[in-house]
This record gives structure tokens, C-alpha cells and sequence, in this order.
């Protein structure tokens, strides 16, 4: 396609191209911005990738909608509502459904659930609901699916007058499985996110330091012993507040354990109050305990293990004699505080702007989704056989510095320079474990387009990049 072979030419050019040199700085700031801006202008303004991203969307006969990209395919229904913001553009809402490894009319019906469950709550904006690419339980994070997510949201962008720095990302249930998973993945495209229901399977939350995320499960919903989803969720209270403490910033977070719910409970009404606990981690450590007195409050129960812990998951919210035995079991055994809390989901990451150029970054190189259309991530790019380690980076613009520090990193990665927040106009200093630096970049019109290309996002628009490898071979030579 048209894209894919511009990409590879650019790519090719920006190989030719000396990025890094010792050559005295050449461009003024307000000649760099004056560039960027020409060629967002051009971006926005081609016809031919107008027509392109118009063409990979078609309208199917029951309204819903499918983005066929690179071979890949992802059904989807969408609504605008309300006005746009002041800069004329409108926040967008992509949601997930539930269901997962059920069958195909099961999933399609909780994806048309999806499309009206969060959509009161939006008053002005794009609201998506994506239908999950097969009907696995894995259905909205399969490596397919990444690339996608990201062809939506730059369609999105480019047609539909999306604001890139207000994407926000929900999910119920098997949808929350997928906030978990995507959202550390593509953090850098988010603005905020709220998962419910769902559960981890291992995931890594450390790429949110500059993406806020809501948490949110009954108390009693549990799966099984071994998943314990209500557990794992209160764990994240803790495991997000000890990240901000070692980084020293971001990791904006709030965990919502709503009792006495098992797996249903108010995320998606901005007038529901709902009782949460005070403190998530108190109940993360009680939770084991917990499961078998909520069993106990059960009764006479026909079942094994298996089905006694799935009547405790999923007994309907109006069954008040287990919902007293719940409460009683959580406040006055084992002492808990509750709150009354607001736990409407799109209000929450509704207040939320994604910063796109953060003068910190946090980036577990192991957490990736390796059929991205990008590889990079704000402004660190790696390939993506550069898959483990972890990159912490930060900029001081007051002494145009950008400190690097890899850890465990078992390939190659590049700082993108982006003139908003470094000044290409005088030499930029890096410091790494390893030296200190002091290189000049020269602006390239190409590496500008490239990277607009790529991501389909203005806030990316760099006009250079430095190799930490050639930061390495230059320290070499002067030994």
C-alpha cells in the first residue's frame, strides 16, 4: 500500500542521512517549529491518505462498521455526541466487551451491550465499541490486535476530528482483561484508562507512569481460587503507589473494591454511589481468608469447590441475606472501612489529558505487543527484538539535558528528539551510566514525516533521533 512503501523510502533516506553529528547547530528554534508545523499542515492535508484511511473503513448491513488493515479485520460500532472541545476536536472512547471463550452469538451480543454501557455517561464525545477479533477468551489482546487499536485510533484522528491527547480506553469483564493488557502496551496512547472485572494474567502495570488507570472489582468476585480477580485488583493499589515511590512520579491510580458486589457492579452511572473499601491493600492481604467465609455465608450449597466459588462470583447484587453476610464478614470480622464512592468510569478518565511528550518516562521493554505499527514508545524507539530490560529517561530542559539509564536492556533503542521539549538549536547533552555527551542534531524534514507517518499523531512529529549505540562507539573511540 501507498503508506507502507512511503514508510520504507523514508526509512531508507533517514538511513542515509547523518541525524547525529559534531557539526555546529544550524536551525533556530522557530525555524524547527516552523518546519514541524509545514508538515503537519502537509500531513492533515493529503488527499491520498484521506482516501486511504476512508477506504480501510466500510459500513456493514447491521450499522456496525469494520477496519480492514494490513490483512487484519476488527468490527466495530461507533456514535459522536455533544460538541467538540474548545480546540474543536472530541475526546474518544474505545470500550470492550465481555464475554470471551463463549460462543460467537454470546460475544456479539455483550459487544452490542458494550456499545450503550458506558455511552450515558459521555456527554460530548466519540464513543467505540470494538467487537474482539475471534471469540477466544483472549479476544481483545491477540497480537493482531494491536495494530489495529492503532489504526482506529489514527483513523480516528485524521477523519473523525478525534483528540489525540483525550483517547481513553474501557472494559467490563473480558474487556477488562484487555484494559489490563493494552493499556501498558500503548500507553503513550492513552490519556487515562478503567478496567473492570477483569483479570491481570501477569501483566506489568510499570509502563503507566503516564497513564492514570482506575481499578475496579467486587469484593467477592473471585473466578477461582487461583485467579481470585478481586484480589489481584486491590494488589494494584499497593503495587502502583510503590512504583510512584521508586520513580518518584506518575503512576496516578485508583482501586475501587466495591462491596458487597460479586462480578456486577455500578461503573457506568455518574449518580450511583457505591460502597468501596477505604483502604485495598488491607483486603489484598485478607483476601484468601475472606473467600472461605464468604463461602461459609452461602449456606447449605450443592456443590464442589469450583461451583461454590462461582456462586460467590456471580450471585446476582439483589440478594440482600448474602449481601448483609458479605458486609458483616468484611466490616466487622475482619474490621474493614468502607466509603462512599463515585465509581462512574468515563467520569473519572474523563479528567484525564494525556501528556504526549513527558519529561519522564518509564519504559519495561517487556511488556511491548510486538505486531505494533510502532515501535516506539513517547520518545524512546527500540526494535522489537529489543524485548527485555528496562529504560528509565528523563529531560531537564532548563540544561537541555536528557538523561538515560538502561538496565538489563538486551538490544539497541533511540532517543527521539522532538523540539517542544529539547532545543535543537544548541548542543544537547546525555548523560548515561556509561558518560556524558554532547551532540548536535540536525532537523530533518523527512524524519518529521516519517514519524507522522507512523504514529498518525501531530504530538509525535520529531525531527531527529540519537542512537544509544553510536553514544557507545563515540566513547570507544576517544578511549
Amino acid at each position: 500500500k501507498r503508506m507502507v512503501m512511503m514508510k520504507n523510502i523514508l526509512a531508507t533516506i533517514l538511513i542515509l542521512s547523518a541525524i547525529l553529528s559534531y557539526s555546529p547547530a544550524i536551525a533556530k528554534p522557530e525555524s524547527v517549529m516552523q518546519m514541524v508545523n509545514e508538515a503537519v499542515k502537509e500531513y492533515f492535508s493529503d488527499e491520498g491518505l484521506r482516501k486511504e484511511y476512508e477506504s480501510e473503513i466500510t459500513r456493514n448491513s447491521d450499522g456496525s462498521y469494520t477496519l480492514n488493515h494490513n490483512g487484519m479485520s476488527m468490527r466495530f460500532m461507533i456514535d459522536r455526541k455533544g460538541k467538540p472541545g474548545i480546540n474543536g476536536k472530541y475526546p474518544l472512547y474505545i470500550t470492550l466487551h465481555g464475554g470471551g471463550g463463549a460462543p460467537h452469538e454470546e460475544n456479539d451480543s455483550q459487544w452490542r451491550e458494550m456499545f450503550t454501557y458506558y455511552k450515558s455517561s459521555v456527554k460530548d464525545g466519540i464513543y467505540i465499541a470494538c467487537r474482539g477479533i475471534s471469540d477466544t477468551w483472549d479476544l481483545h489482546f491477540q497480537e493482531d490486535s494491536y495494530p489495529l487499536y492503532d489504526r482506529l485510533i489514527q483513523s480516528m484522528i485524521y477523519t473523525y476530528n478525534a483528540d489525540p491527547n483525550r483517547v481513553y480506553l474501557l472494559g467490563f469483564s473480558a474487556g477488562g482483561d484487555g484494559v489490563y493488557q493494552i493499556l501498558p502496551r500503548m500507553a503513550d496512547r492513552f490519556a487515562a484508562g478503567n478496567m473492570s472485572s477483569g483479570h491481570p494474567n501477569g501483566v506489568s502495570l510499570v509502563n503507566l507512569a503516564n497513564c492514570p488507570i482506575s481499578i475496579q472489582a467486587g469484593i467477592r468476585d473471585y473466578y477461582s481460587r487461583s485467579a481470585s480477580r478481586s484480589v489481584r485488583a486491590a494488589e494494584f493499589d499497593g503495587i502502583l503507589t510503590n512504583y510512584r515511590k521508586r520513580y518518584g512520579f506518575g503512576y496516578e491510580h485508583r482501586v475501587c473494591i466495591h462491596v458487597p458486589a460479586g462480578h456486577n457492579f455500578p461503573d457506568n452511572d455518574t449518580s450511583a454511589k457505591s460502597y468501596v473499601i477505604e483502604a485495598p491493600s488491607k483486603f489484598a492481604a485478607n483476601g484468601g481468608r475472606m473467600l472461605d467465609d464468604f463461602i461459609s455465608a452461602l449456606g447449605d450449597y450443592d456443590g464442589d469447590d469450583d461451583e461454590k466459588i462461582s456462586a460467590v462470583s456471580y450471585i446476582p447484587p439483589y440478594d440482600d441475606a448474602f449481601n448483609r453476610a458479605v458486609t458483616d464478614i468484611v466490616t466487622k470480622k475482619y474490621k474493614l472501612k468502607l466509603k462512599r464512592s463515585n465509581t462512574d468510569a468515563v467520569q473519572y478518565v474523563s479528567q484525564f489529558t494525556r501528556n504526549p511528550l513527558p519529561e519522564k518516562i518509564v519504559w519495561d521493554l517487556s511488556t511491548r505487543a510486538t505486531r505494533r505499527m510502532t515501535n516506539s514508545f513517547y520518545w524512546l524507539q527500540a526494535d522489537m527484538n529489543t524485548s527485555k530490560g528496562t529504560i528509565t529517561a528523563s529531560i531537564n530542559r532548563a540544561t537541555n539535558t536528557i538523561t538515560i539509564n538502561p538496565e538489563k536492556v538486551n538490544g539497541d533503542f533511540s532517543i527521539l528528539i522532538c523540539p517542544q521539549i529539547i532545543d535543537v538549536s544548541k548542543r544537547i547533552n546525555v548523560a548515561t551510566p556509561k558518560g556524558k555527551y554532547s551532540v548536535t542534531v540536525k532537523p530533518s524534514r523527512e524524519m518529521i514525516y516519517e514519524s507522522l507517518m507512523d504514529r498518525g499523531d501531530p504530538n509525535f512529529a520529531y525531527v531527529g533521533k540519537i542512537s544509544y549505540s553510536e553514544l557507545q562507539d563515540i566513547s570507544r573511540k576517544k578511549q
